[in-house]
């Protein structure tokens, strides 16, 4: 046998041979770090190519200045010096292509692990399969994370990350700022993130995401985009009020104002908790009738002086009022769905599949595709809304 020592000297010698370096090692000076991508379609070359996409890219130098004061101007020779980024676009026919052909454009190879947004136009996603063809990319890129947000724009992609950030050194950080603020707003969706539309991309369900619009120097997220959940393609917007009224019936409401007019004046209400019931009824075997119950409650936020809302009688005429009102908006969200888009966005269908299997199965080939029963269903909503606080009240007059 082999001495002990010459022994355990072999077994270190070929530990060593494991410790070996990262192969794909890339020195931080080398990457170049990608937030954000826009997608669009080319202008004005006759199909030559699918796909102009833009890559917002962080310039670490300039980031660090930026953070004293503002973003720097850059100079005459150097646009981007004193910058926290700069864009860089290209156009191909597929995703891969595009960031192979601007990794051949920038000194610094991209890199997609702190992409946080990607911003995908209108005019790519209304067309067919078009939405699964451009993630595709992304959901398979190993430097790619789950959390990345997805948004639809309404118009050029491309335009969104040239707009000045205000408050922030990047654009990327200005518009995930505001996406974050559907705490405060119920106009708008929350967060659209990668992970979860490539689910809404498996299913068969048609489904809402997040949009974005370049407006007044600046960006606005109110409303939402719809896609069909055969098709994959976008079929139009909800406007803010009808995302709002969507917000209510698919338990999305994480704050915001709910304003209804009492006296020609207006009243808001400040949400802080919502929830709703969905309930069916099958009056005949291709006809459903649906219960929508809404509660929400919160906090008398603005009010009016010529009442006293300490007053229970006062209270309840505004809750009715409150009520009144958000049961109109859900019924705006319902008619656009059932009666121009016949897509059922409002979870009617995933809420037949899990809580009433029996009935959904015979019918779930023609719910909104074949003979669309969903938009011949009934549909009635139900609204009570429960001021818990009324606020500080600076003046009030009874007459």
């Amino acid at each position: 046998m082999l001495p002990r020592k010459v022994l355990c000297t072999l077994c270190l010698g070929c530990t060593l041979l494991l410790l070996t370096g990262c192969w794909d090692r890339v020195e931080i000076n080398q990457r170049g770090f990608v937030v954000g991508v826009a997608i669009d379609k080319p202008e004005g070359e006759n199909g030559k190519n699918l796909y102009k996409g833009t890559y917002q890219m962080i310039v670490p130098g300039g980031l660090k200045q930026s953070s004293g004061s503002t973003t720097g101007q850059g100079n005459s020779m150097n646009p981007h010096a004193g910058q926290a980024y700069f864009n860089i676009s290209t156009t191909e026919n597929s995703m891969p292509a595009v960031a192979a052909r601007i990794a051949g454009r920038t000194s610094r190879s991209p890199y997609f692990e702190h992409l946080r947004i990607i911003i995908i136009s209108s005019d790519v996603a209304k067309n067919k399969a078009n939405l699964p063809n451009v993630l595709d990319f992304f959901l398979r890129n190993s430097e790619m994370r789950r959390g990345v947000q997805i948004l639809i724009a309404d118009g050029k992609a491309s335009d969104i990350l040239g707009i000045y950030p205000n408050n922030e050194s990047t654009p990327i950080d200005y518009i995930s700022s505001i996406a974050k603020n559907n705490q405060k707003t119920n106009f708008m969706l929350p967060e659209s993130r990668i992970g979860d539309v490539h689910e809404f991309l498996i299913k068969n369900e048609s489904f809402v995401l997040q949009t974005i619009k370049k407006e007044d120097g600046g960006v606005t997220l109110n409303g939402s985009a719809l896609f069909d959940g055969t098709t994959k393609q976008l079929l139009g917007f909800l406007t803010g009020e009808e995302t709002q009224g969507l917000n209510f019936i698919t338990q999305r409401v994480k704050g915001g104002i709910i304003e209804s007019n009492v006296d020609d004046q207006v009243v808001g209400f400040k949400v802080e908790r919502s929830n709703r019931k969905f309930y069916v009824q099958q009056t005949s075997p291709g006809h459903m009738k649906f219960t929508i119950k809404i509660i929400a409650e919160g906090t008398l936020d603005k009010s009016i002086t010529n009442i006293d809302p300490s007053e229970g009688k006062t209270v309840e005429a505004l809750e009715k009022s409150l009520q009144d009102k958000l049961a109109s908006t859900a019924n705006k969200t319902i008619k656009k769905l059932q009666h121009s888009y016949k897509k059922d966005a409002l979870g009617l269908g995933p809420y037949l599949f899990q809580d009433h299997y029996k009935m959904w199965k015979p019918i779930a080939e023609n719910w909104d595709n074949g003979e669309n029963l969903f938009a011949q269903a009934e549909v009635d909503v139900q609204t009570k809304v429960i001021i818990r606080r009324i606020g500080n009240i600076f003046e009030s007059t009874k007459e």
